[in-house]
């Protein structure tokens, strides 16, 4: 791979940076956020960024795996409420995967079909019909897509679904008690594009807990340069250098992890991308945390009130941690696998 990002990257960034900008987390009085945010879905499928991974030939932008996780980045750095990641990436990549028809993808990219995924209460697979559904990023969704009994994608409808009290305060979650098919999407995935789409959707949540991170590094440096006690900035003491020294190579580590994860999803052979995929799940979760904590620590007092967004920063890490499975269960996963290789 080469590691570094291309002109052309480098110009998505920028645009996704001042779209993060004008989608950023609104203020603490707006929290938690528990339904959609007049304006913010149109500015995503506006800009082709709903869909961008699915193949053009059903409506996508046909981007590589590398450019949606800049954008996944870049809106998770300013905490944005806007389900890019349920409804403009991991929906459509599972439909697209899935067979679903070319009109039926298109409505996704352009905003007139509004689907979300559903989780099982654990947050570790995909939901099941007939069972309880949790469906995530599901502000403005009317349905979520889950797995009938023989592994075929369908949708179930959110119209009933309660809005929970959910830890990550900047994304509506919806719970389903016994999801009950309403249309029959796509067919089962085979075994290749199983791993293709869970390598990919594990890649995308790294990459969502890296732009928290980054977020939090950035805030917590610019707060202790301009914080002053005993008539000196507090980033002036030893001791507060050494904690954001350890969040910065924490960041880039994770940072590193998730580019190449993103990168193999598309270049890679599945089982390949899928052990890629789970290290950087499993180290971006670590770490994602540790980040977060440090973030605090930096802030000191102020990081325990409402008003500042270090609580929220926390709160969005912990979730991703536990969507598709946190640290210890991609650890496992990859001792598992290579042991058996080994052997």
């Amino acid at each position: 791979m080469r590691a570094a990002l291309t002109a052309d990257q480098e110009l998505l960034a920028e645009t996704a940076a001042r779209l993060a900008e004008e989608l950023a987390c609104p203020v603490a009085s707006a929290l938690p956020v528990r339904a959609e945010m007049p304006g913010q879905w149109p500015v995503l499928t506006d800009t082709g960024f709903a869909s961008m991974h699915v193949a053009e030939s059903h409506g996508g932008g046909g981007a590589h795996s590398s450019d949606v996780a800049l954008v996944v980045q870049e809106l998770a750095r300013t905490l944005s409420p806007a389900p890019f990641v349920g409804q403009g990436v991991l929906a459509p990549e599972l439909a697209w995967r899935s067979g679903a028809a070319a009109p039926w993808c298109a409505a996704l990219a352009d905003g007139t079909r509004r689907v979300t995924v559903g989780f099982d209460p654990t947050l570790r697979t995909l939901g099941r019909v007939g069972e309880a559904v949790v469906a995530w990023d599901a502000a403005g969704a009317t349905h979520a897509l889950v797995l009938d009994a023989g592994g075929r994608v369908c949708t179930v409808a959110l119209d009933h679904a309660p809005v929970l009290d959910a830890v990550d305060l900047t994304r509506v979650v919806r719970q389903v008690d016994a999801a009950a098919p309403i249309e029959v999407v796509g067919d089962a995935l085979d075994a290749g594009a199983r791993l293709r789409f869970e390598a990919f959707a594990l890649a995308m949540l790294a990459a969502d807990l890296v732009g928290v991170m980054d977020g939090a590094v950035s805030a917590a440096s610019t707060y202790v340069a301009s914080r002053v006690q005993f008539g000196v900035p507090v980033g002036t003491f030893q001791a507060v250098q050494h904690l954001a020294a350890d969040a910065k190579v924490l960041l880039e580590g994770a940072r590193s992890s998730m580019w190449f994860a993103a990168w193999a999803a598309d270049e890679l052979d599945p089982a390949e991308a899928m052990l890629a995929a789970r290290q950087a799940k499993a180290y971006c979760s670590r770490v994602g945390r540790e980040v977060v904590e440090l973030q605090t620590q930096l802030f000191g007092g102020i990081a325990i009130t409402w008003e500042e967004r270090a609580h929220v920063r926390v709160r969005r890490a912990l979730l991703d941690r536990a969507l598709l499975g946190d640290e210890h269960v991609h650890e496992d996963a990859i001792a598992d696998e290579l042991v058996g290789v080994a052997g």
